[in-house]
């Protein structure tokens, strides 16, 4: 046995038990050890003594989770230590997740029809091709939704042969309140959304800032930057629940927007729902760029690297969204795995450089029910 000892790789004292598996140690002094390493790495302090030793004991519980996922999973996907590791389930799911919601049953005629495609390649990735931005890391406000919107229009607009441009989560966070009463959905801002509405939100604006004249500061956590923002305008108590009790006007959407700064000639017109078939997703997905998706994400909390795969997760509720950029197939001695390739919107430390992999052709964790384009006026 030999014990390691790592730090930025995502693995901080373990034990290999065999070539290719390791588990983190388990007892209190090893555990301590390594929670004290985690908390150098992340910077993380706490506001007191009860609650450190609270946090602690999630970290241990985490750490043999983490090693059940490993022994489960031992030889598709590896669970490590990452920032959320003083998280318990539910926190994450509160702070990280949106509200887990049925997907919506849209009309058929918001179905994008297109000819298929004879021959695809067997991989295809969009990052190295100039379409996708860099990873960007939401923080602790429930904005996935925004993310993988703009990821999806940043695509769109590369697409049309501009230059590949950062445009403002920000905005669609603060300023979209747009609603779907039919199917009892909303979007909420820091407390979730769905793309298909964030993309009638920019159709009705009539455009977007870029990212750098109205950056990103609603899941900063207090650090610099951060802004504690408003409840949308058109923000729907019913479908939302409460907006925050308190806000400072001057951080809401009437006071920052600015229309002249709008990025010139950008335009969305129209927004279309993919079919669940993943090869006909992977056929669009070449045809059109990257494409917003959504997820069941709770199993993600501690991915490491890897083809995910889960027996447990929801194919019909969902609870993030993210981009779907690529795909390919991961080839072991003993299986193939045809996968997706994915941007998370959880920072660049987390995963495989930001993205994870995803099993492909199963409709793992309901990833092909709630895929959606914009498209621009060109």
């Amino acid at each position: 046995m030999k014990v390691t000892n790592m730090i930025g790789a995502g693995i901080i004292l373990v034990i290999s038990i065999t070539i290719g598996q390791s588990k983190y140690l388990e007892d209190v002094e090893s555990t301590l050890i390594i929670f004290q390493l985690w908390k150098s790495e992340y910077g993380k302090q706490y506001q007191s003594v009860e609650e450190e030793e609270g946090k602690f004991q999630i970290f241990r519980d985490n750490l043999k989770w983490i090693n059940q996922l490993n022994d489960e999973y031992s030889g598709f996907t590896e669970y490590a230590v990452n920032k959320f590791a003083d998280m318990s389930k539910e926190e994450f799911m509160a702070k990280i997740l949106m509200v887990s919601r049925p997907y919506p049953k849209h009309n058929k005629d918001r179905i994008l029809q297109m000819d298929r495609i004879d021959d695809i390649p067997e991989t295809f990735d969009w990052t190295t091709q100039g379409k996708v931005t860099s990873v960007k890391d939401q923080g602790s406000a429930g904005s996935c939704w925004a993310f993988s919107t703009i990821g999806n229009i940043e695509g769109q607009w590369a697409m049309m042969g501009k230059k590949l441009t950062n445009f403002s989560v920000e905005q669609i966070v603060d300023c979209d309140g747009t609603e779907d009463i039919v199917h009892e959905h909303a979007d909420c801002g820091i407390y979730g959304g769905w793309p298909y509405l964030a993309y009638q939100y920019v159709m009705k604006a009539g455009g977007l800032e870029s990212w750098d004249d109205y950056p990103y500061c609603c899941g900063l956590g207090g650090g610099p930057g951060t802004c504690f923002t408003c409840p949308a305008p058109s923000y729907n108590k019913t479908l939302c629940g409460p907006p925050i009790p308190w806000c400072n006007m001057t951080q809401s959407c009437v006071f920052k927007v600015d229309k002249s700064k709008f990025v010139p000639g950008l335009k969305v017109i129209d927004w279309k729902l993919v079919e669940q078939n993943e090869s006909a997703i992977a056929e669009v997905l070449i045809k059109y760029g990257p494409l917003s998706v959504a997820l069941d994400a709770r199993l993600l909390q501690f991915y490491h690297r890897g083809v995910f795969k889960s027996r447990l997760c929801s194919k019909a509720s969902l609870d993030h969204a993210v981009l779907l950029v690529g795909y390919g197939t991961d080839k072991s001695l003993f299986e193939t795995t045809p996968y997706w390739k994915v941007k998370n919107s959880w920072g660049a430390k987390w995963g495989e450089s930001g993205y994870f992999r995803i099993e492909r052709g199963t409709g793992m964790c309901g990833i092909n029910t709630q895929v959606t384009t914009a498209f621009l006026q060109e």
